[in-house]
């Protein structure tokens, strides 16, 4: 609980220091769709459990998806989204999602290692970071879609 109430407040001390707030409408779409997916994640290892948040009792649990998901879910999006690369060339994206991948995966590697989460079954922290390269894909292909419906709002 501890990991995750500070992780929240790291991330939107972070978002307001580096968040360049004039593009907030243009990337506030692919924000929640992160956010969606990640509450649809935690919804589907309810049922298969891969992964857990520890937590003392049911209400805990639901307070650290929601913690997870309204900031480090968001704000890491944000920051993503903000910092593509101007030429989106293969080998501009690939280092820009390598890049991002970094993050995502120490903060699981931590949480891991202070027992704030778990895997189980089957799942480890590889699979862990061959999905965050493909959230980051996803992401970007959204975000690259709805700037083509709604260019007015993606502009800087």
């Amino acid at each position: 609980m501890i990991f995750m109430l500070t992780s929240f407040i790291l991330s939107w001390i972070i978002f307001g220091l580096f968040a360049d707030k004039k593009r907030f409408l243009g990337q506030l779409p692919t924000c929640y769709f992160a956010m969606i997916l990640g509450f649809l994640t935690d919804f589907l290892v309810e049922a298969y459990p891969l992964w857990e948040y520890t937590a003392a009792n049911k209400w805990e649990h639901f307070f650290v998806e929601y913690l997870d998901e309204l900031g480090i879910y968001f704000v890491i999006t944000y920051l993503f989204l903000q910092t593509l690369p101007k030429q989106k060339t293969f080998s501009t994206m690939f280092l820009h999602i390598f890049i991002w991948t970094i993050p995502s995966l120490l903060i699981e590697l931590v949480a891991l290692k202070i027992k704030a989460m778990e895997h189980h079954l089957w799942w480890n922290i590889y699979y862990s970071y061959i999905c965050d390269w493909f959230l980051y894909f996803i992401f970007y292909k959204h975000h690259q879609l709805y700037a083509k419906e709604f260019p007015s709002t993606t502009r800087p």
